[in-house]
């Protein structure tokens, strides 16, 4: 494939960011290229097991998840779901950790109020 990944972190975060992006989009991908993803990065096949449980060539394994990552990037580029997706977490998880410290800060003041 036309991936280089450094080290087992990039393999990692590579790893994550598709299947996110294939949970989001991979129904608009073609069957066989689902298929293909579906195995590589779910079912962690290599490319020769997925050729052989395939019956096609490595080759063909790489174009279809060539093809598939490059159309995911495309579905998110245009509509930024993951983008979107992944900012609201992040607000509801400040939100989480502002309420929080309120809580704590509240109970700080009440154990302090009975002294």
């Amino acid at each position: 494939m036309a991936y280089v990944l450094r080290n087992s972190m990039e393999k990692i975060e590579f790893t994550i960011r598709y299947t996110k992006l294939f949970n989001i989009y991979g129904n608009l991908l073609p069957d066989s290229q689902r298929n293909i993803l579906n195995d590589y990065f779910f079912m962690d096949l290599s490319i020769t097991e997925i050729s052989e449980n395939r019956k096609i060539s490595r080759a063909a394994v790489e174009d279809a998840l060539r093809k598939g990552i490059k159309k995911l990037e495309y579905y998110e580029g245009r509509l930024n779901i993951l983008k979107k997706k992944e900012a609201a977490l992040n607000e509801a998880n400040r939100l989480n950790e502002l309420i929080q410290s309120q809580i704590d800060l509240g109970i700080l003041i009440s154990i302090l109020e009975d002294f």
